[in-house]
């Protein structure tokens, strides 16, 4: 007889109540974090992992480690999490535990842990506005500026751009009916700044007329490349067919420790949507086989510099970020 184990507790039976109990707490908090709209999804993460220390009943730092981790590979199975959720656990385990076996009681040990894990995650909040503030200035006067989806990092430079007093324009690639494309539409024209939205399709076209394109990122490897979204792979090769920079604009806690080499070492899980061409029809045929892919990934030849809150990054200094965030 087999039993189907857990793959983040090895021995444990997928289906036992400690599990279910421990993935819904680890899951219902991240989904309430993220549901905050000032908060990232790292930050949400972080919250997750600093909410389970304080409701660990571990006795010993081995044990609390142990609890970290696999609530980190809990997280790992959201169908929304982003694919550095590992690098970003293990960074949060190092960050939280680096001090604390200077102290030997262990619940004054635990508090310190619930206190750095609060730290961490305010400092990916402020990521944000750090990036902003980098980014904006490569946002000229008269610009026209292409993105394409949503994500916060860039809503934050173009933003921050406007706040500065800068005029530009900006065109969004959506074209699925329920993109989250509109929402950066809606953001911007909310805040005066002129947008113009173009189908996936028209990019080539209308990259022309643009200056810039600017797009944000799930993971950034060490190669310097990222994954993201669909379609920033093919707007970073446009880019460069027409000279126009690329930039991205992405978080350190999204630095992930990876290396693929092409679109087939992209992890094919990711959020569930229905494919674009069946909105509001009815279902394909059974012959024919729809896909939905929903990232890609884009090497980092195609970069022209990345806005992290580490700084303005070049794509081969990555690597050295890297090694210093995890040593």
């Amino acid at each position: 007889l087999t039993v189907a184990c857990c793959p983040c507790m090895p021995g444990i039976p997928a289906d036992s109540p400690s599990v279910k109990r421990e993935r819904s707490h680890v899951h219902d908090a991240y989904k309430g974090f993220l549901a905050e709209e000032s908060t990232s999804v790292c930050a949400a993460a972080i919250k997750a992992l600093t909410e389970d220390i304080r409701r660990s009943s571990a006795t010993t730092l081995m044990g609390l480690r142990d609890d970290l981790m696999t609530a980190g590979a809990l997280l790992k199975q959201c169908d929304d999490a982003p694919i550095s959720i590992e690098s970003l656990c293990e960074l949060f385990v190092r960050f939280v535990t680096r001090t604390a076996l200077d102290v030997p009681d262990f619940d004054k040990c635990k508090s310190l842990l619930i206190e750095r894990g609060e730290m961490f995650a305010q400092k990916a909040d402020m990521a944000r506005d750090r990036i902003a503030q980098l980014g904006a200035p490569f946002v000229t006067p008269n610009a026209v500026v292409l993105t394409h989806g949503y994500s916060r990092m860039v809503l934050g430079v173009l933003l921050g751009a406007a706040e500065r007093g800068c005029h530009f324009s900006v065109v969004v690639a959506e074209s699925h009916a329920r993109g989250r494309g509109h929402a950066t539409a809606a953001a911007l024209s909310a805040a005066g700044v002129p947008v113009a939205m173009i189908e996936d399709c028209a990019v080539a076209h209308a990259m022309d007329g643009a200056h810039m394109t600017l797009c944000g990122a799930e993971a950034v490897v060490e190669s310097g490349g990222v994954i993201s979204q669909t379609g920033t792979y093919q707007i970073a090769i446009v880019a460069s067919a027409c000279k126009k920079p690329f930039y991205v604009a992405a978080e350190s806690t999204k630095f992930a420790r990876k290396f693929p080499l092409s679109q087939l070492d992209v992890p094919a899980k990711g959020p569930s949507r229905e494919h674009s061409a069946y909105v509001g029809r009815c279902p394909p045929p059974e012959t024919l086989r729809v896909e939905v892919t929903s990232r890609d990934y884009t090497p980092p030849h195609y970069i022209t510099m990345l806005f992290t809150d580490l700084g303005v990054l070049t794509p081969s200094a990555v690597s050295d970020e890297l090694i210093k965030l995890f040593t």
